[in-house]
């Protein structure tokens, strides 16, 4: 049986948020604050007040598939209302027939949705709320999926545009202007992605390459976009147990490591098994790298060969697993890793194997029964919406990703209310490689977002009480 929606402080707070006048919010709201409750909350009474016709979900495909429409059936509340899933038949019927309350779209699914809305009758919609989950998914100010949404569909038929996100600036400040561009269709930042760069940055680094914020740009970006923005950090609202984490040190043997060395100088790598594997750019080194302290790589990025290097990773997971009491979650980067895991530990479980919504609910209510002893995920297919931390508190990263969004979302799977236990993060690192590097590029970006979630919750406590003369930034060294 269905409970009542035991809405929280800092949840009202983000409702009320949402339902204040205007077209476009911004609610950056941390992990476990519970948003998706929040939201349904606001979605609820504007339906109950005649207020929405429906609402457009837009979100990463697990929270789509299942975070929505599992919050929606948990409560008392919200399980009146029906969601339409557009990946099924059933679906885009109920959408091309406006039968539905809340239609979930993942964002690869943005051309799909576009053409249903050319098969409706005038190009009508049965939506006229937006809702954006996961808004950093949006952040590319040319990416084509959420682009072609705006071209084909006005901001005017929107009677409001919610963007919702725990890690609203993951790489820098540029993070920020497509998605407040999305919910306020230019006011506050400007339309040109070029002039907002030309305004507020300047280029530095080889060529010019590298953007980095003028010193006034920082107050002033805030400043324009603080009526919109709630910001609610999980520290100042949530009393979650603490998250450990420990560099588990794997030393490679020094005939591995001049290869390694080698590899890092020449960009290229001679395997025993006779392929060459090369590294084009920077870019793709790093992920080579990368693929060498894990224990395989790739030949190529087409064909997917892959070619064994060494186990030292999977034997250091092994001795993690043993001196674990309860389950263990690892956070792979690369698929040939689970190809690997597989062969060495038969009774772990793949999240990818999962194909469908049902499969996927099965696995995870299998894990937070404490039935599964590991499960194996990629960051991205398991980091946002997922709730883990019945399952186990042990978290395991056979390679670091250097997103640092994908980096706390995924720690914040097990990290979240209703944990009873401290979360232990363990990192299985190789000294003097490029595992040391990104973990340090991790922590200088949340060092940067840090500040401006800090920023902003200033500016939101002065528009309640007056408009402040000048915004003090906290210095950098005091988050470090």
């Amino acid at each position: 049986m269905t409970k009542p929606f035991p809405s929280s402080e800092p949840q009202d707070l983000l409702t009320t948020h949402l339902l204040s006048p205007g077209v476009g919010k911004l609610g950056f709201v941390g992990v476990g604050i519970g948003k998706t409750g929040a939201t349904l909350n606001a979605i609820n009474q504007l339906f109950k007040e005649g207020k929405t016709q429906g609402v457009l979900v837009l979100a990463p495909m697990r929270v789509a598939n299942l975070t929505w429409p599992n919050e929606v059936n948990q409560w008392k509340d919200f399980s009146w209302m029906k969601v339409a899933n557009l990946r099924t038949q059933a679906g885009k019927r109920a959408f091309l027939l406006g039968k539905a309350q809340i239609y979930v779209c993942n964002f690869e699914g943005i051309p799909n949705l576009l053409k249903l809305v050319k098969e409706r009758r005038g190009n009508g919609l049965p939506y006229d709320t937006l809702v954006i989950d996961e808004s950093t998914k949006c952040k590319n100010p040319s990416a084509k999926r959420p682009q072609s949404y705006r071209n084909f569909i006005p901001f005017e038929r929107h009677k409001r545009i919610w963007a919702l996100t725990g890690t609203p600036a993951p790489n820098s400040l540029l993070d920020l202007f497509a998605q407040v561009r999305f919910v306020d269709n230019g006011k506050r930042l400007g339309r040109s992605y070029d002039l907002f760069k030309q305004a507020y940055f300047k280029q530095t680094g080889y060529q010019g390459y590298k953007w980095e914020a003028l010193p006034d740009s920082k107050d002033q970006i805030e400043q324009r976009i603080s009526d919109i923005t709630l910001t609610l950090r999980s520290k100042d609202w949530l009393d979650i147990p603490d998250t450990v984490v420990e560099d588990v040190e794997i030393k490679m043997p020094a005939d591995l490591m001049k290869e390694y060395r080698d590899f890092e100088k020449d960009l290229v790598l001679k395997v025993k098994t006779g392929a060459e594997i090369t590294a084009a750019n920077a870019a793709v080194l790093v992920s080579k790298l990368l693929q060498f302290t894990s224990g395989a790589a790739y030949d190529n990025e087409s064909n997917k060969q892959w070619h064994h290097i060494h186990d030292l990773k999977i034997k250091e997971l092994a001795k993690v697993c043993k001196k674990t009491p309860g389950p263990v979650l690892v956070a792979c980067g690369f698929l040939h890793e689970q190809q690997r895991l597989r062969a060495a530990f038969p009774q772990a479980r793949f999240f990818a194997d999962a194909k469908t919504p049902g499969a996927q609910s099965e696995m995870l209510d299998s894990w937070n029964a404490g039935k599964i002893p590991m499960m194996v995920a990629h960051p991205r297919s398991i980091g946002h919406g997922l709730n883990l931390q019945h399952g186990g508190n042990t978290l395991v990263w056979f390679t670091l990703t250097y997103s640092r969004e994908d980096y706390e979302q995924m720690i914040a799977r097990l990290a979240r209310r209703g944990q009873d236990a401290v979360v232990n993060v363990y990192r299985l690192m190789c000294p003097d490689t490029v595992d040391y590097a990104v973990a340090t590029v991790i922590e200088e970006k949340r060092v940067t977002e840090d500040r401006l979630l800090t920023a902003l919750q200033l500016l939101e406590s002065y528009r309640d009480g007056g408009k402040p003369t000048k915004l003090t930034i906290i210095e950098e060294e005091e988050w470090i």
